[in-house]
């Protein structure tokens, strides 16, 4: 394997951060345990480099990046990027229907029964 074809990509040195970063944060030995190994061998894993000059971890990480994949916590969802444009497209409409910082907060002002001003606008 060349030099250049185990360089890591930015993305890919990014995911082995947060990966090592999360290992670092978790019971090693409960996470090996899970994966069925010793926890030497998940140590290896992620300090023993390979005649590629990557370590596993490194390497996994990679081939992901190279087939398009990344990681994300469990929690996060994903959102098409058409939807997302369109919450911004109404965001930004919303956003610029407002002329004073007044207008962000008198409908919730009115909403409650009160009735008056906030006092932000500018004084003529």
């Amino acid at each position: 394997m060349s030099k250049v074809s185990t360089e890591l990509s930015a993305r890919a040195r990014n995911e082995v951060s947060r990966v090592l970063q999360a290992l670092a944060s978790s019971n090693q030995s409960q996470v090996a345990e899970q994966l069925g190994i010793d926890p030497s061998t998940l140590s290896r894993m992620k300090n023993d480099r390979k005649s590629n000059g990557l370590t596993e971890l490194e390497s996994c990480l990679v081939l992901l990046d190279i087939l398009g994949f990344k990681t994300v916590l469990k929690k996060y969802r994903m959102i098409s990027e058409e939807k997302l444009n369109a919450l911004f497209v109404m965001s930004k409409a919303w956003m610029e229907s407002k002329q004073t910082i007044d207008d962000l907060f008198q409908d919730d002002i009115e909403d409650f029964g009160m009735c008056f001003e906030l006092g932000y606008k500018e004084k003529a």
